[in-house]
């Protein structure tokens, strides 16, 4: 009796709808992944399982391009065959096209837009017979094939896309099988869509009690969608940069001991004669339960007794003293660039948190590598309640923000800010930004759209700007690089601003103003002038440019009139263009401006 080795099959036809117009002139597993194509990622999956004789299945269409990029296979260390399937015949139908390479042999199929961080070489090894899928814990598995398995890891069940999912492992487009799949696949008969389905072939096995299910804990992306092929590359950069590799599968090994290891998160907070906010804030920082944090204060050269306050209370947090005030973007870039936490928690001083504040966002940030940001609901806090010594301690049910709305006339307002909250705003979701009061941002997210001024430092804020719309213009950024904001209500903090209603009429916003400084009106609107110049793209709708246009013109009108010292305004940016224009060219925009359009409200 003969020793069965394994062979690869590599699925990589259709005509990837999702992806058009992309596809239009390639197939889409030609599509560049970080910095190589799709294709070559479920190639080294198999090529490191220890697979060496491996079949890539396309359409007649592409099948040349194929064979220019892959060759025979020896500079990858695999040897290719190649095979056409015409036409849209489903999963199945591909695969039945590898009965005579098999020659008998077992089978690891593969689709080719499945990344994975994971090698199966132990799982493959092992495979003697029957059929086994690999599955991975998920969010949101009523997305996916959700698999039910035993305490022997035999499948239960698989439904695709349930209601009411049974587990929460999804599916994965990497299958196992012996060399019984061939007289499955002409068992079964088409389905609805008119193909032969993989599922219905892995019902037989399973009514065989012949199909068993491997979880696994890497890092998986399907990439067929414009949003999912943008997530994929930032996985594979982070997954498969020669650099970060090591180090990620050392943290994977450590997670896999008793006690896991937790990525780190850097508390940041500014204080500028802060001394009424010191003790409340810090101690609702101290109790968070998220254990793996470090607390960083810098202080903006207090002129009251915030130091003092720091030293006797709280003297084994560091604090930072700065010479000068140096504002909001320049103080927390300060603490970045003398950190090194996986994700950085930046805090007002004159907000308190919930204690499962942190923990909350770092499981919501840490669902998929693409979500760059994520806060919480956000709810005034009455300070003199607190003073009183409140039973409440100041805490209210007005929302000050659950995130950040752009408009189409780029105005930028907090969601739901001066609203009862009676659960309106119950459900995560993505938001164009979030509130720089209380944010988690992941490190790698700021790393990318960093940028280095004059003096060689690095700018995560923009540190043209004192104070007041850095975290819009943060979030604008991200959102051009291709980085999601998350909202999760779970995550509750207060807050002390005055909570006012939405100032949608101009007679409101004029209100507004009045009750401000003329400083803060100043750096208010210098600041929105910085960032549209940086973020505003000549590229969006007719309907963006009219309403962005009028808006800036009524201001401008407003300002000729009623508020003659900000015109000054336009001098200071006109200096400071040079500057701007390298900010603007060295912005990474990944997505298209529709995906910016789509956040932008009436």
């Amino acid at each position: 009796m003969r020793t069965q080795k394994m062979k690869g099959v590599i699925l990589a036809g259709g005509n990837g709808s999702r992806l058009f117009p992309s596809t239009k002139v390639t197939n889409k597993h030609l599509i560049p992944v970080f910095n190589k194509p799709m294709v070559l990622y479920p190639i080294e999956t198999l090529k490191n399982s220890g697979v060496r004789e491996i079949l890539i299945i396309t359409s007649s269409e592409n099948i040349g391009d194929f064979m220019k990029l892959l060759g025979s296979g020896a500079e990858h260390g695999v040897d290719f065959t190649y095979k056409i399937q015409d036409g849209s015949g489903g999963i199945a139908q591909a695969l039945g096209l590898a009965e005579d390479f098999s020659g008998g042999d077992n089978l690891a199929m593969i689709l080719g837009d499945n990344i994975f961080e994971d090698d199966f070489a132990e799982e493959l090894m092992r495979f003697k017979s029957g059929a086994q899928i690999f599955v991975k814990q998920v969010d949101d598995p009523g997305r996916f094939g959700v698999v039910e398995i035993d305490d022997a890891s035999i499948v239960r069940s698989i439904e695709e896309k349930p209601a009411a999912p049974k587990s929460d492992l999804a599916q994965t487009g990497l299958f196992l099988y012996d060399n019984q799949v061939f007289s499955f696949i002409r068992e079964i008969g088409p389905s609805e869509r008119g193909e032969l389905e993989i599922t219905d072939v892995n019902n037989i096995y399973l009514r065989k009690s012949q199909l068993r299910a491997r979880e696994f804990f890497g890092m998986w992306i399907d990439a067929g969608t414009h949003d999912s092929l943008l997530e994929a590359s930032i996985l594979a950069q982070e997954a498969f940069n020669p650099e970060q590799l090591k180090l990620r599968r050392t943290k994977r090994s450590l997670r896999e001991q008793p006690k896991e290891v937790t990525p780190k998160i850097t508390i940041g907070v500014v204080t500028h004669n802060s001394e009424k906010y010191v003790v409340p804030c810090i101690e609702s920082l101290l109790v968070q339960n998220y254990e793996n944090k470090e607390i960083v204060i810098l202080d903006n050269q207090s002129s009251d007794d915030t130091l003092q306050i720091l030293e006797k209370k709280f003297p084994e947090i560091p604090v930072i003293r700065a010479d000068s005030n140096l504002g909001f973007a320049r103080g927390h870039n300060q603490i970045l660039r003398e950190t090194d936490g996986d994700f950085y928690a930046c805090v007002n001083i004159d907000a308190i948190l919930e204690p499962n504040f942190l923990s909350a966002l770092a499981k919501e940030i840490e669902r998929k590598p693409i979500f760059g940001s994520a806060s919480g609901k956000l709810k005034h806090w009455d300070y003199p309640s607190y003073l009183s010594g409140s039973t409440s301690k100041g805490k209210t049910n007005f929302i000050d923000t659950v995130g950040i709305r752009i408009l189409k006339s780029h105005r930028f307002e907090d969601i739901g800010q001066g609203e009862v909250d009676f659960g309106q705003f119950d459900e995560a979701r993505e938001v164009f930004g979030v509130s720089g009061a209380a944010v988690l941002y992941r490190r790698k997210a700021l790393e990318d759209v960093n940028f280095k001024n004059e003096h060689g430092e690095r700018e995560f804020f923009d540190e043209s700007m004192f104070m007041y719309k850095e975290d819009v213009d943060l979030a604008y950024r991200l959102q051009w690089a291709g980085w999601k904001a998350m909202y999760a209500p779970v995550a509750v903090a207060y807050h002390d601003r005055t909570v006012g209603g939405k100032h949608r009429s101009a007679l409101d916003l004029v209100r507004n103003r009045l009750k401000k400084s003329k400083n803060v009106n100043q750096n208010s609107y210098m600041n929105h002038r910085i960032l549209l110049q940086k973020n505003f793209s000549n590229a969006f709708s007719t309907d963006i440019r009219s309403a962005t246009a009028w808006y800036n013109l009524k201001v401008f009108l407003y300002i000729l009139i009623f508020e003659t010292e900000l015109l000054g305004v336009w001098w200071k940016i006109f200096r400071m263009r040079k500057r701007i224009r390298a900010w603007r060219s060295a912005m990474p925009r990944r997505v298209s401006k529709t995906e910016i359009e789509k956040f932008m409200e009436s």
